[in-house]
């Protein structure tokens, strides 16, 4: 028992308690304001709250604080603050367990002893992984306890045990299935179990090639399922064959001459049965057919790994499992070959089964699943089951939609896994019920899920998916265990807000919310002003303010503020430094101020040095800046907000910059030695 003990410390993940406590600037201005509400909040006098978690992204900045007891963790009981990009609170939620007992947080039996007593629950012998292993505090029955919570993960993926053995006497409290399904899951009692190997691995990247569905073999081919289009048993044929896409994978590992399915951010690993093997081969072209079971294997690693990249890289926003040196680990035949797929919260790792149609044949389930490690790894670990379901089926049917397959008319458009479900297996889900909250809730999560992914996805139809996806993600990123629906949909909304999306974006938000049953808190004026603007003067040396309405964002219910500016228009100012101030008006007022910084005019010899031609322009993926540049210029780009885009070293005269990452519009090159600003339109 010793030696396992071990081996589950290793391999914790502490949801319980955190020992990554983290620093931010903010954190004396979230006290303060936990402070403040604490009557409001019925905290408890003899608890405290440290902060465990601090995640920075384009919504601002979010800060956890776990609720504690004598430095003892209170189980999923945690205070969340949010602050804007301006570092002003606007969203705050929690998952607090206000009516807790002061009691003794020392135990009476040790984690050995709790070890023991799971183990005999759950009839497995000492080869099994312990996945979490900690004491904590729950408020169990309005009682509050003193408890260990073990989570066992069995390699045959029938489930991921969690046990809650009482730290006082030993006694079991619970045993349930903690892991997260792509659908309703059978009962089995099976807690049979094998060791699970994790090797480390020299790695070096190489560029590969696979086939694949994208999505699946139904979307690709505009057909229904039948005839040609069965499952057949995982069998082959032409008409399945030809629905394959050939793809280019980014990166495989090459090590010792043996190609392998890992990259920056996805691993393959055989941690379930049943136990198929790693894949590895002598070439880099992964080509299979779907009778293959290496097929499922590329299959699943394509699109987990172009996922990650999407959202890490395109979108922007960091995010990766805490595990595994950030690599997200998933076995494609898992689950002792049940219909089934699920992710694992506490090793952070995703298995598909293979009943019916295989699991990972379908990027929807492959992506659903994923969804669920989204949601946990944006929130520390505080996913909330009220809503999970639902942002998997959105994370899926984003990707799906994006590939404009299915026209509009067609019914299929809207089918969440469209073959691994909507067949002679299982009725799949649907992006497009007609069900409201909360009144057609009927407590299954997958059921309920539909209202939130068919509420998210007729937003996206409006404002486009990047933007939709960027505030999903930053939004959820917000929510606790306790989150619901509605609570969902305010923090998405916070987080279009706190982006600076426009108010159009901001009020179909609002409405296809609330049409969808949501109450939606009212809207606040507010304004956004855009970042520091950089011009130069003119001959005479001097500049005439321009009108800057279009650069300001008001938000407000109806949209209509009417805005203005002081200085105002037509002002003529020497170089230097001056604020503008844009005041909105809609019943209220709500003003903003960015610096306007004047430049003084550049001689001829000065300007001809300095200037710069920018081509192709419009733009699609690149643009070449030629001139004569000093040997350490380098370049500041803004959009139309004055928001800082993207910056760069000048390093030859004709300098080649990627923006095929930028959305499309008007953009400004600052050059920041020569004091020059050239623009662009990115297409």
């Amino acid at each position: 028992m010793r030696k396992h003990f071990i081996l589950g410390l290793l391999m914790v993940l502490s949801i319980c308690f955190s020992a990554n406590a983290q620093n931010s600037e903010n954190e004396a201005a979230a006290k303060q304001w936990i402070s403040t509400h604490s009557k409001e909040l019925n905290l408890p006098t003899f608890s405290d709250f440290k902060l465990t978690f601090v995640r920075k992204s384009l919504s601002g900045e979010t800060l956890r604080f776990q609720q504690q007891l004598n430095n003892v963790p209170v189980y999923q009981s945690e205070i969340v603050v949010h602050f804007s990009p301006k570092n002003e609170i606007t969203y705050t939620t929690n998952s607090l367990k206000t009516n807790l007992q002061n009691i003794s947080t020392t135990p009476s039996i040790s984690i050995d002893q709790a070890l023991s007593v799971s183990n005999t629950a759950l009839n497995n012998n000492d080869n099994k992984q312990i996945a979490i292993n900690n004491l904590c505090v729950m408020g169990i029955n309005n009682q509050t306890k003193l408890v260990y919570r073990i989570v066992t993960n069995p390699s045959s993926g029938v489930a991921s045990w969690e046990t809650i053995i009482d730290a006082q006497t030993g006694a079991i409290i619970s045993t349930k299935d903690v892991a997260i399904y792509e659908k309703p899951k059978k009962k089995t009692a099976d807690h049979s179990q094998k060791p699970v190997a994790n090797p480390t691995e020299t790695t070096s990247f190489v560029t590969a090639t696979a086939l694949v569905y994208n999505p699946d073999p139904l979307s690709k081919m505009l057909v229904a399922y039948g005839g040609q289009y069965v499952d057949g048993s995982d069998a082959t044929n032409t008409s399945l064959d030809n629905a394959r896409e050939s793809v280019a994978l980014p990166e495989v590992d090459l090590t010792a001459g043996v190609y392998k399915l890992k990259s920056s951010y996805v691993q393959i690993n055989d941690f379930e049965s049943p136990s198929k093997g790693l894949f590895t081969q002598a070439t880099n072209n992964f080509s299979f057919n779907r009778n293959q079971d290496g097929f499922e294997a590329v299959n699943a690693f394509y699109h987990l790994d172009k996922s990650m990249r999407y959202i890490n890289e395109t979108l922007g926003i960091t995010c990766r499992p805490s595990l595994n040196s950030g690599i997200f680990y998933y076995d494609p035949s898992g689950l002792s070959g049940a219909d089934n797929s699920h992710y694992i919260p506490s090793t952070e790792r995703i298995a598909f089964g293979e009943g019916g149609v295989d699991d990972a044949e379908d990027a929807d389930v492959i992506l659903h699943e994923f969804g669920h490690g989204i949601h946990d790894w944006l929130t520390n670990g505080s996913a909330s089951d009220y809503f999970g379901e639902g942002n998997g089926d959105y994370w899926a049917m984003s990707y799906s939609r994006s590939l404009n397959q299915w026209a509009s008319t067609q019914a299929a458009i809207h089918y969440v896994f469209s073959w691994d479900g909507h067949n002679t297996f299982w009725s799949g889900r649907m992006d497009n019920t007609t069900k409201l909250y909360p009144t057609d809730l009927d407590g299954e999560v997958h059921d309920d899920g539909e209202i939130w992914c068919a509420a998210l996805m007729q937003i996206f139809d409006v404002i486009g998916r990047e933007k939709m996806d960027k505030a999903f993600l930053e939004g959820i990123s917000m929510t606790t265990t306790s989150s619901n629906q509605q609570d969902a949909a305010i923090a998405v909304r916070q987080a279009a807000i706190d982006m600076n999306y426009p108010c159009a974006d901001i009020k179909v938000m609002t409405d296809k919310f609330t049409l969808r049953g949501y109450v939606m808190p009212a809207l606040p004026l507010t304004i956004n002003c855009p970042g520091t603007q950089t011009v130069s003067a003119d001959p005479n040396n001097v500049y005439t303010l321009p009108s800057y309405l279009t650069l300001a964002n008001a938000i407000s219910a109806n949209c209509d503020a009417t805005l203005t500016q002081s200085p105002t228009i037509g002002t003529v100012v020497t170089p230097g430094t001056y604020p503008v101030t844009m005041t909105a008006t809609s019943g209220t007022t709500a003003s903003c101020t960015f610096n306007l910084v004047v430049t003084p005019y550049l001689s001829v010899n000065e300007n001809n040095k300095s200037k710069a031609v920018i081509f192709p322009n419009p733009a699609n993926n690149q643009i070449t800046i030629k001139g004569e540049f000093d040997s350490n210029e380098n370049i500041t780009i803004y959009n139309m907000l004055g928001q800082k885009v993207m910056e760069k070293q000048i390093i030859s005269n004709e300098e080649r910059v990627d923006v095929s990452r930028l959305s499309n519009g008007v953009y400004f090159i600052y050059f920041n030695i020569a004091k020059a600003t050239s623009k662009f339109i990115k297409e």
